[in-house]
């Protein structure tokens, strides 16, 4: 089955364009990418968003959605099976007694495989 999804997020739009075998898997991938979080549970936020991303040296590719107003990002996270989901906005913060973060860093929250 073959979907294409479009959806605006902050100044940009991104079509998506998804090529399954199995409609429910289509319909799963649309469902994420289609509906991408819009609420920051940092600061109330709900409409000044944009589409982060970044790539480690190990080949690691990270996905968020970043609150344009205070910088919280909702992470696409993975399930072993293969599918994904939206992680709530989380703000990051350096823990300055220990200098690091005093959270889950991004790199160990989400893995997203090609």
């Amino acid at each position: 089955m073959q979907i294409k999804v479009t959806n605006k997020i902050g100044d940009s739009t991104y079509q998506f364009n998804i090529d399954e075998k199995d409609t429910k898997e289509a319909l799963l991938t649309a469902s994420v990418l289609g509906n991408t979080p819009h609420y920051c549970h940092e600061c109330k936020n709900t409409d000044f968003f944009a589409l982060a991303g970044n790539k480690d040296k190990d080949g690691n590719i990270y996905i968020a959605i970043q609150c344009r107003k205070c910088g919280a990002k909702a992470n696409l996270g993975s399930y072993k099976s293969g599918s994904f989901f939206w992680k709530k906005f989380e703000l990051w913060q350096k823990d300055s007694s220990k200098n690091e973060q005093s959270q889950a860093k991004p790199s160990e929250s989400v893995v997203w495989d090609e």
